[in-house]
């Protein structure tokens, strides 16, 4: 009433001492690890703990005034929820810095110029329980908006608006993913840089699948099937889609950056990629080894959201982007191991004419290159196919291109699959706003 509206003007020490609490709790979240699995999802204590602080405050402060001092006060609850979202973040691995990322690609040409996280052993746990706990802090935020502008008085309704906030933590979220992906990629670089140093050349027996192949399998596999146990599946796919494509990138600048391939050397490498295509058509279905007892590691997680539906077939899009960036990989290493005579007409079959002629010409250096056609050869068979040298090494430094006709599908499935899952996130927000009810 009247006397409300009278102290509004007098009640900032009030939400001073709101805010100073809510750093408190800010302060004690760095270092507070501690996470709650009695949910849907597994959450950060602290991000449960500062909301239900909100809904105290907004009660306690509802009881004085719903004018001027609660309009602060949610304004309050902005900066905070901001800097919880930071807080959020630094529970992240640290980038590599620049030098130590150039040194990196100095050493290994494989590396990429983006930015590069290792993940210590356990940690992409954390990782997850970052993902969970911003799905859980965006969604809840939605549900507080609806909450204050209820109840604030009616001039203020209008400028309740905390999309910025929810946009904070779905910024730490897509953050989480990326590191997700260079973390795995970093854990592989041990096995690359093996394949990088065989012997090619004096390759002379096909066997089971290298040793580097294995490596890559058991590296994979535990760090993917914790990570489909611990986030939403609608998270998960996004990161077997980023994983995969940026790992068959990484892959083929490792095939095309070697030195020349042997006849068998070219036989057991498409058998390897064969095999590291099975294992990543699977990404999105792999299932966790389990213990003596059939419990996992995070059995205690409710699986509903973390498993695709318990699924045991990759979703479509998926297998077709997978296809499709594999069939580079075989077309380039089945164009190396083609007989010479035959090699300027089955490049000619697979190229796509409306590419221009320089990166053609680049692109089969790359594959006499790798066959280990003398140089001297080299002007004859690109005058044969009708176009002229370039100057400069190809394949790692400059990264090749085989572009096959059948591989020239445009659109962005992706961008489909992406809006779908956030359609279907927003349909959670329901029983978060019931929590504030």
């Amino acid at each position: 009433g009247i006397a409300s509206v009278t102290f509004d003007n007098y009640m900032s020490p009030y939400v001073a001492l709101e805010e100073r609490t809510m750093d408190e709790q800010l302060h004690a979240a760095l270092a507070d690890n501690t996470v709650d699995n009695r949910g849907a999802q597994p959450v950060f204590v602290s991000s449960t703990n500062l909301f239900i602080y909100m809904k105290n405050s907004i009660t306690r402060c509802t009881a004085l005034t719903k004018e001027k001092t609660f309009f602060l006060l949610q304004r309050s609850f902005q900066k905070k929820l901001q800097s919880y979202a930071k807080v959020l973040d630094k529970k992240l691995p640290q980038p590599q810095t620049q030098i130590a990322a150039k040194m990196a690609s100095l050493v290994d040409s494989t590396q990429t110029t983006n930015t590069v996280y290792r993940i210590p052993p356990g940690q992409e746990v954390t990782v997850c329980y970052v993902i969970d706990t911003c799905e859980y802090c965006a969604d809840t935020v939605e549900a507080l908006e609806d909450l204050i502008r209820d109840k604030i008085g009616s001039k203020y309704q209008d400028k309740i608006d905390m999309t910025e906030e929810q946009d904070a933590f779905q910024d730490v979220t897509a953050k989480c993913i990326r590191v997700l992906v260079s973390g795995l990629e970093q854990r592989l670089d041990a096995p690359l840089k093996e394949l990088s140093r065989t012997n090619w050349s004096s390759f002379d027996m096909v066997g089971e699948e290298s040793s580097y192949v294995r490596t890559i399998q058991l590296t994979i596999h535990p760090f993917v099937t914790e990570v489909r146990q611990l986030i939403p599946s609608s998270y998960f796919r996004s990161f077997c889609d980023k994983f995969a494509l940026a790992f068959a990138s990484t892959y083929y600048r490792t095939l095309t950056g070697l030195k020349r391939i042997s006849e068998a050397g070219t036989q057991q490498l498409l058998l390897d990629v064969t095999t590291i295509k099975s294992l990543l058509l699977k990404l999105p279905v792999l299932e966790a080894e389990k213990k003596p007892g059939g419990a996992t590691r995070h059995s205690n997680v409710n699986q509903s959201k973390s498993l695709s539906g318990a699924s045991t077939i990759a979703p479509a899009m998926y297998t077709k982007m997978v296809n499709k960036e594999f069939r580079k990989l075989e077309v380039m290493l089945k164009l190396v191991g083609s007989p010479k005579d035959m090699l300027v007409d089955m490049f000619r079959a697979q190229w796509d004419s409306s590419i221009d002629t320089s990166m053609m010409a680049s692109d089969f250096q790359t594959i006499m290159i790798l066959k280990g056609i003398p140089r001297n050869d080299h002007a004859s068979m690109l005058e044969s196919l009708g176009v002229e040298a370039v100057e400069g090494r190809v394949g790692a430094d400059s990264s090749m291109t085989v572009n096959i006709q059948a591989l020239q599908e445009k659109g962005s499935d992706v961008a489909a699959k992406v809006n779908a899952d956030l359609d279907q996130m927003r349909q959670r927000v329901d029983r978060f706003r019931n929590a504030f009810r």
